[in-house]
């Protein structure tokens, strides 16, 4: 399946990044991505924040062989919205999967990547971005 996804936000550098948080409570989700690029070496963190997750999954990058190959994800981003071909499509080709969630039909899938973990979400609203510096 050809996965199609644009970038979201600005430009952030996934080279020695990771998930380092995630918390999910009456807020939302929260995700916090921590970076050290190799240029400045000062550790900076991405937020995102999700009011409303219907769902979401981790896995390490290793495990999302078919989204490298895919080539979506080849800009210096670490989240992207998923047009096509992404977690959600795989999900609902499977009878009675997400039955809800596709009544509803109105969530997006976003992704967010980094150089170690990576998290798929469904969610119907765009998420909060924030950027720190020096964590």
């Amino acid at each position: 399946m050809h996965i199609s996804a644009t970038p979201f936000g600005n430009p952030y550098a996934r080279n020695r990044s990771n998930i380092a948080e995630v918390s999910l409570g009456r807020s939302g989700l929260r995700v916090l991505v921590e970076s050290r690029p190799k240029a400045t070496g000062e550790s900076l963190g991405l937020e995102i924040h999700f009011e409303v997750a219907r769902g979401f999954r981790y896995l390490d990058e290793g495990d999302l062989l078919a989204y490298w190959q895919s080539e979506a994800f080849a800009q210096d981003h670490c989240l992207f919205e998923i047009l096509s071909g992404g977690w959600l499509d795989q999900e609902l080709q499977h009878a009675g999967m997400l039955t809800t969630t596709e009544a509803v039909g109105t969530f997006r899938e976003w992704f967010i990547c980094t150089s170690n973990g990576c998290m798929n979400v469904l969610s119907a609203d765009e998420p909060l971005v924030r950027i720190f510096h020096d964590l």
